[in-house]
């Protein structure tokens, strides 16, 4: 599965998963005036600081700058 999956999409399963989840949270926190507080669990991650260093690797930005 993990061969099948890298081949279509050029990244692990994990990686993809958490790609979709950061993506939801950035949409959320733009669009919908939603706090990290309040959504990084519902998004499946496991501590605010996790939530909040992966926000920011991935788009370059603070949750509150979006």
């Amino acid at each position: 599965f993990k061969r099948d999956f890298n081949k279509i999409f050029n990244m692990t399963p994990k990686q993809w998963l958490k790609e979709r989840r950061l993506k939801e949270a950035y949409y959320l926190i733009k669009n919908k005036d939603k706090r990290p507080s309040d959504i990084y669990l519902d998004l499946g991650f496991e501590n605010l600081s996790h939530f909040y260093f992966s926000f920011k690797q991935k788009f370059g930005v603070t949750t509150t700058k979006v």
